[in-house]
């Protein structure tokens, strides 16, 4: 048993669940979860624990406790947050937004303004000049590069992304200012491959990109009139023609340099034949709740027909299916050999919350165990954010952040979806959706000098 504390006044039992504690350790029957504002007092067994006066007991009999979710790659709109809850996301990390919106938006849900998960977010992803997307920043030189970094981290950024035309020499600039801040930094990479970016001390490859640039002789410019799916497409295509040897000689590589992969599958699967089918039914179902009324339109227009993933040419698409196999097989490799895999999801052209639990069912078709899977989209993305002493795991001391679901996870990590209680700094959420919801503050339409540029440049 574990304990750091007396019983205060505001007090809450789970009882007699089974524990899943986000550690990797075997699920632990008849256990007591005790609640005290908004920490986790106390973790051990239902027979050695006396309920204390006055306490809320809540009757997990029959279920299964885990730590709230972690989604470490999301590009946040402010229609969002009750989805992310609702699937027992409690925390996301945010890839890209304008510092200024980003930030007040965590301010406004850590205060209790908005219904949403915490967001642990980057700002602006950092590019090199001129920025490709509307709120990206162009960095002309390595000392630009370091003030960006200082200018995001005085505004509670977490985490440094950087972007596909970024080069080696302004990636360790970013890097280096980082670090001495005590905030990785993770890359979407196509001038700079995977290898060159470990040396310039990255910590992170989002959708596990720059691989393919090493091993597969991938561009490392954005191709005219070629659109983001068909990159990831073509991508894919190339992974089917990497020979094992390289794969190994490149994972070792990455892994002495300590580089995390988050590879973003779940709906990347769906380009390439995996769960089309499955996946686009869940979608619709969604598109058709009326109590989802605030999602825009467009959005719920596709995940009624899962347009973005229909209409690519079917052949190729059986070539990429081979590469898609490869990637996973790499991933595994990659955690075999002592690498970090974690869980995002890029979650936007399918359903918030939901999206991370496919995600662990793509890896757990990888080889990733379910222990394996919940440990990473838990503990592990915590401890990448740097977050592990408060977040990822139901222990002592740590904030009190708990999904219950009906069914074994461990037997079937589809039993993720079946949701039963959601708990988020100690409160237990309301998982239904309400037709009204919105956020004070709407996502802007963003026009430049942004925040950061007028920083950088004293405008």
């Amino acid at each position: 048993m574990t304990q750091v504390s007396d019983f205060p006044a505001a007090q809450t039992v789970l009882l007699g669940g089974t524990l899943i504690d986000g550690n990797g350790n075997q699920p632990f029957q008849n256990a007591f979860v005790l609640i005290e504002n908004n920490r986790i007092a106390q973790v051990g067994s239902k027979q050695d624990f006396q309920l204390p006066d006055n306490a809320k007991v809540i009757d997990t009999t029959d279920r299964f406790i885990l730590p709230g979710l972690i989604d470490i790659h999301v590009h946040y709109h402010d229609w969002m947050g009750e989805l992310f809850l609702a699937h027992g996301v409690t925390t996301v990390k945010d890839m890209g937004n304008d510092i200024e919106w980003i930030s007040g938006i965590s301010s406004e849900i850590e205060q209790g303004r908005i219904h949403g998960p915490r967001i642990i977010y980057v700002g602006n992803a950092l590019d090199a000049s001129p920025p490709a997307m509307e709120h990206h920043v162009g960095l002309e030189d390595p000392d630009v590069a370091a003030r960006a970094v200082e200018l995001l981290h005085s505004r509670g950024a977490s985490a440094i992304k950087v972007r596909e035309k970024i080069t080696p020499a302004l990636i360790r600039a970013v890097t280096d200012r980082a670090h001495k801040l005590g905030i990785p930094v993770t890359g979407h990479l196509m001038r700079t491959d995977a290898r060159e970016a470990a040396i310039a001390g990255i910590d992170g490859l989002e959708h596990a990109t720059g691989i393919v640039q090493t091993l597969a002789g991938r561009p490392r410019e954005v191709e005219p009139n070629e659109n983001p799916v068909q990159t990831f497409i073509s991508d894919f295509e190339a992974y089917a023609t990497i020979e094992a040897r390289a794969v190994d000689e490149l994972v070792d590589f990455l892994v002495s340099h300590q580089v995390s992969l988050i590879p973003t599958l779940a709906d990347l699967s769906r380009l390439v034949l995996e769960h089309g089918d499955d996946f686009a039914l869940e979608d619709a179902r969604y598109a058709a709740n009326t109590s989802l009324v605030y999602v825009p339109e467009r959005v719920r227009k596709m995940w009624e027909t899962s347009f973005f993933f229909k209409g690519h040419d079917r052949d190729g698409l059986q070539k990429a299916h081979a590469g898609f196999k490869k990637e996973q097989q790499l991933l595994l490799c990659h955690h075999q050999a002592g690498g970090k895999v974690l869980a995002g999801t890029d979650t936007f052209f399918s359903v918030p919350g939901l999206t991370l639990h496919r995600e662990l069912v793509v890896l757990g078709e990888a080889g990733f165990s379910s222990l394996e899977t919940i440990s990473i989209a838990t503990r592990k993305n915590a401890e990448f954010l740097g977050r592990e002493a408060e977040l990822g795991t139901i222990s002592a001391g740590k904030i009190a952040d708990v999904l219950v679901v009906e069914a074994d996870p461990i037997a079937d990590i589809r039993n993720l979806s079946r949701v039963s209680l959601v708990i988020k700094e100690g409160q237990v959420v309301d998982t239904n959706y309400q037709p009204d919801y919105s956020t004070p503050s709407p996502r802007p339409r963003l026009t430049r000098p942004l925040w950061l540029e007028k920083q950088l440049h004293g405008i």
